[in-house]
């Protein structure tokens, strides 16, 4: 059987809502690992996802395998070719070769680097026509994903009007939601740990019909099962800080689409900011001008 490791981490994301909690778990973790993975066997699999033995086999048997060997040669063949900086960088590194802010800041550079190569345009070009409906705009980011959110809603709501950042799971961000109009639209961001309130909050997105850019790490987190469409900035650690370059530079693209999709509108939107900004006194520097920019 020739299956590429595209197609089996593909047939992950599309069986996860179908899974039993051990396999789900599972599952993730393979698609987070999968290079990893290639070079386990099952018992090895199965300690370090944190599941039982039979479930490795269980899995692989679902995905269409005769057993695991069968699904780990199937990962070894992609896995050889595909092999590449990421982790064989942090394998052979050391702390005498390199210190850890330079090992932090690689780190950085390399989920860049991933990220561009999953980046679908056809994903941003839907995502800036949802953008462009003239509902509310919800941009959701709870706990350590508010950063995130508060850095799209402000430049966002620069550019468009209804924009409303979300940063609490509570009473006023569902009564918000729940009285939305159905030309509405929600940017959640949801990244490991992912936090419950985000996807209750995208969950209920999908009952009031209110579309959802879902911008996270995998296409196994579980923001996926409710996006619309689905941005992906790979998330790897070297402690538990979010390493947030990837995600910022998703959130930066997104804008620049959406911004480039009729410059002369931005235009307009930018010369009310920069009148509202100068009536206020806002900024130190006033010969700036940010709207020769592009």
């Amino acid at each position: 059987m020739q299956k590429e490791i595209r197609d089996i981490l593909t047939q992950l994301a599309q069986l996860s809502p179908k899974l039993a909690p051990q396999q789900l778990r599972l599952a993730r973790f393979i698609h987070s690992n999968p290079r990893k993975v290639a070079f386990m066997n099952s018992v090895k699999l199965a300690q370090a996802a944190g599941v039982s033995n039979p479930t490795v086999i269980r899995l692989a048997i679902r995905l269409g395998f005769s057993g695991f060997p069968e699904f780990q040669k199937a990962l070894q063949r992609e896995t050889e070719r595909q092999y590449d900086s990421l982790e064989r960088f942090f394998d052979e590194s050391s702390p005498e070769e390199d210190d850890l802010f330079q090992k932090v800041l690689s780190l950085e550079f390399h989920v860049l680097r991933e990220m561009k190569e999953k980046l679908s345009r056809e994903a941003v070009s839907r995502a800036v026509s949802l953008l462009e409906r003239p509902g509310d705009v919800f941009v959701i980011g709870l706990l350590a994903n508010t950063c995130l959110a508060e850095y799209m809603s402000y430049f966002l709501s620069i550019l468009r009007e209804n924009v409303h950042g979300i940063s609490r799971f509570d009473h006023e961000a569902y009564g918000k939601i729940k009285a939305a109009r159905k030309d509405s639209v929600a940017v959640i961001y949801s990244f490991p740990r992912y936090p419950a309130g985000a996807q209750s909050l995208a969950q209920l997105c999908r009952a009031r019909e209110i579309p959802v850019i879902g911008i996270t790490d995998s296409v196994m987190s579980p923001l996926a099962r409710f996006s619309d469409v689905l941005l992906e900035a790979p998330m790897k650690f070297i402690t538990f800080i979010d390493p947030c370059a990837g995600a910022f530079a998703l959130t930066h693209a997104l804008l620049t689409a959406f911004f480039m999709n009729d410059p002369e509108k931005m235009r307009k939107k930018l010369e009310e900011f920069e009148a509202f900004a100068s009536e206020r006194d806002l900024f130190e520097r006033k010969d700036i001008d940010i709207i020769t920019l592009f």
